[in-house]
């Protein structure tokens, strides 16, 4: 049976789903569809989270050694963290409006100061999923016993993806009779839903915990974990896996409009069924997972699962099925969910109650930097190819292509990694068993 505890950490992704549907998925594919502002510009505004990423290892790192803001560790990184996001969202509306009117001909707004005012808003969003994050992730390692973390990710993981899907119908739903009010509505009101649940889940949820003075610095901590081999050969596979699996998350929802003709509401949609696949793996992880000798058999399942969600979706495009995308985007966010769950479970396996914010910043550090380069990497692929050959389907379908490429590499990198570097020794009993202690105090 989940622990109460639990439930209420969950409502704090429950609340991240929705920021991530309007902030990645509609208010993407209006920028790009519907505004005809470059690919290029918005991923270079959704690719901001690669040039702060090092903030999340440095802010793991300080919440281990935290010891007097207000008596917490992980509470405050959690909470400004919240702030930054809430800011943004509320914000984020005006990039829409900046962007149009100065895209415009004889437009009294320069390009180059709306660019700018985007990108401070897109920063703080990208700013405040690093450190809210990371302070959440620690917290929820701390409080759980080693044996029934990989199941608390996995389920922490359910109700983010649960949130995504509920917001992309109620955002699909209220996108039906698009006008972009419209949108600057929705997304202010997803600010105050993601507010109201971070702060209910994370409210009184960390504890103060005595530790053993510690003088090792930042640059000593990353190097104590980079000197091992495997850690190196570990966050390499990631890198390279989340690059091939995230290049095309910019790209999804403006290629159902472009290509298959799909409505705002229709692509919407998409994230629903990008979600459900989400869901499946965050089933199988839940069951398969905590059995396995190492999660890193999973890591490898998902590349497969990746490569067959890649190939229905490139096949969609010659066939013109809207249903064909939808299920390549599904099958697409099984291998993705798998692919996260497998790899963050690894992580919190390793971590210990003085260690647990720089693993996990590390592991958010590595993950976010390749999503991050990923959607700058894959935008501007899909424009220079669609400029270069005037076809606009192909510059879609290379990026596709080499993402297909890059999990074929990890795939056959995983195969390289020793059988028993990451052997799992303790196996899980009931699952969640004593999450209201502390371990290690």
């Amino acid at each position: 049976m989940i622990n109460a505890r639990l439930l209420r950490l969950s409502l704090f992704q429950l609340g991240l789903g929705f920021s991530v549907v309007v902030f990645n998925g509609a208010l993407n594919r209006v920028l790009i569809a519907e505004e005809g502002i470059p690919a290029g510009v918005v991923g270079w505004l959704l690719s901001l989270g690669l040039f702060v990423a090092p903030v999340r290892a440095l802010m793991g790192f300080w919440s281990d050694r935290e010891k007097r803001s207000y008596g917490y560790r992980r509470l405050p990184y959690a909470w400004f963290g919240t702030m930054f996001i809430f800011c943004a969202l509320s914000a984020a509306p005006f990039s829409l409006l900046l962007l149009s009117k100065s895209s415009q001909l004889n437009s009294e707004v320069p390009f180059s100061v709306a660019f700018g005012v985007c990108t401070f808003i897109f920063l703080m969003y990208a700013l405040g999923s690093h450190i809210g994050q990371t302070g959440y992730l620690a917290l929820v390692t701390d409080l759980t016993p080693k044996q029934d973390r990989s199941r608390a990710v996995a389920f922490l993981w359910f109700t983010l993806i649960a949130g995504q899907i509920i917001s992309a119908f109620v955002i699909s739903w209220l996108l039906e009779d698009f006008h972009p009010i419209k949108l600057i509505q929705v997304m202010q009101g997803s600010s105050v839903v993601f507010f109201v649940l971070a702060v209910a889940a994370i409210w009184k949820q960390d504890r103060p915990v005595e530790l053993e003075p510690d003088s090792d610095d930042f640059s000593s901590k990353i190097w104590d974990v980079l000197s091992e081999p495997r850690m190196r050969f570990f966050f390499l596979v990631l890198f390279v896996g989340t690059l091939g699996l995230t290049a095309q998350d910019v790209l999804l929802e403006p290629y159902g409009g472009q290509v298959l003709g799909m409505s705002v509401s229709e692509t919407a949609r998409l994230t629903a069924a990008w979600g459900f696949g989400m869901l499946i793996a965050m089933t199988i992880a839940w069951r398969l997972i905590p059995q396995l000798s190492s999660p890193l058999l999973a890591t490898s399942a998902a590349c497969l699962v990746g490569l067959a969600g890649f190939g229905l979706i490139i096949y969609s495009s010659n066939a013109q099925s809207v249903i064909l995308f939808a299920l390549g985007a599904s099958v697409v966010g099984v291998a993705s969910g798998l692919f996260l769950i497998s790899t963050l479970a690894v992580i919190v396996n390793l971590a210990e109650v003085k260690t647990a914010g720089l693993y996990v910043g590390m592991w958010g550090l590595v993950q976010t930097a390749a999503a991050g380069l990923g959607a700058l990497a894959g935008s501007n692929l899909r424009d220079i190819v669609t400029r270069t050959t005037g076809n606009l389907v192909q510059g879609y379908t290379t990026v596709y292509t080499v993402e297909m490429v890059l999990i074929a590499l990890t795939l056959a990198a995983l195969a390289l990694i020793p059988r028993r570097a990451f052997i799992r020794r303790a196996r899980p009993t009931s699952a969640f068993a004593g999450l209201t202690e502390i371990p290690g105090t």
